[in-house]
């Protein structure tokens, strides 16, 4: 019997179809929509598209909750990994406890991406409520010639409520691996003391990375963006969305080739919509219904 909150997720291309198969124990579950399943598109790469939901029972994650995934994409997958709503995580019970990882609610996802594959964690933003602690780990293994496009963002919390940056902790971790297993990208956010950001006009973060050949047309996207904004900076600002802070990187490491996005808006709603434009060129390759499943939230 598989331990509480974990779960996972294979697919792969069997006699030209994708078969996934998927397990998981409560309070986790995972489902996998046939709609999304189809074939390659026309012109488009041999991508077989296969889109996934990773869901907790109440929405959310309570104080105390460890949820671990582990997914393998086999060649010629294109995954689409998503989340129904926002993640919850609850507020913490109790006294805050003295020890760092006591008492918080743990997220882990393991990813393993074959050559020839892609892979796109597209989650809804995590919302923290009040007094919540979480850390989220995420860990992908690229082999050469696999494709990575992995959205990591969160809200300030429960603005209705008046929880705007209330939350007590907030740590993230996403880390990607090359062949051989190489570190290639580690990338760390720790928010211990939200309290300093309400006075900021920032809402919602968001750290992107678009990895790997299936991915080129987006970081191209980025870097061209990005560096008219640096040359034009009214005339882009008038095109793209304005309220929207962003920030390219390059990544060139290891084999692993793209960029890291880092962004920040003063609404989720803003930032999603900001997010779907440089992210369009996905449809492609994911096809119309895995798309439309993130597109439309």
């Amino acid at each position: 019997m598989a331990a509480p909150g974990t779960g996972r997720l294979d697919c792969r291309v069997v006699a030209g179809r994708v078969v996934t198969t998927a397990a998981s124990a409560y309070p986790l579950k995972i489902m996998t929509p046939r709609a999304a399943q189809t074939g390659p598109s026309a012109g488009g790469p041999a991508l077989h598209p296969v889109a996934a939901y990773l869901l907790t029972y109440g929405g959310g994650l309570v104080h105390g909750d460890t949820v671990t995934v582990h997914v393998c994409v086999e060649p010629q997958v294109a995954l689409v990994l998503l989340t129904q709503g926002s993640t919850k995580v609850y507020r913490t019970r109790g006294q805050p406890a003295r020890e760092e990882a006591a008492g918080q609610s743990v997220q882990t996802l393991e990813i393993g991406v074959a050559a020839g594959a892609l892979v796109c964690v597209l989650p809804d933003p995590v919302t923290c409520f009040g007094d919540a602690r979480y850390s989220q780990r995420q860990r992908v293994r690229l082999a050469a010639g696999a494709s990575l496009v992995l959205l990591d963002w969160m809200t300030s919390g429960r603005m209705s409520r008046g929880e705007r940056w209330c939350f007590a902790r907030y740590f993230s971790v996403n880390a990607v691996c090359a062949e051989g297993g190489r570190l290639a990208i580690r990338d760390a956010l720790l928010l211990d003391d939200p309290r300093a950001l309400r006075d900021a006009d920032v809402d919602a973060l968001a750290y992107l990375l678009a990895l790997g050949p299936a991915a080129a047309a987006i970081a191209d996207r980025f870097r061209r963006e990005h560096r008219d904004a640096r040359i034009r900076p009214a005339r882009t600002a008038a095109a793209t969305r304005p309220d929207v802070r962003w920030s390219v990187s390059e990544v060139d490491t290891c084999g692993v080739r793209g960029v890291a996005v880092r962004a920040a808006a003063a609404s989720t709603a803003e930032l999603r919509a900001w997010l779907v434009g440089f992210l369009a060129p996905l449809q492609a390759a994911v096809g119309a219904a895995a798309w439309s499943m993130f597109a439309n939230t």
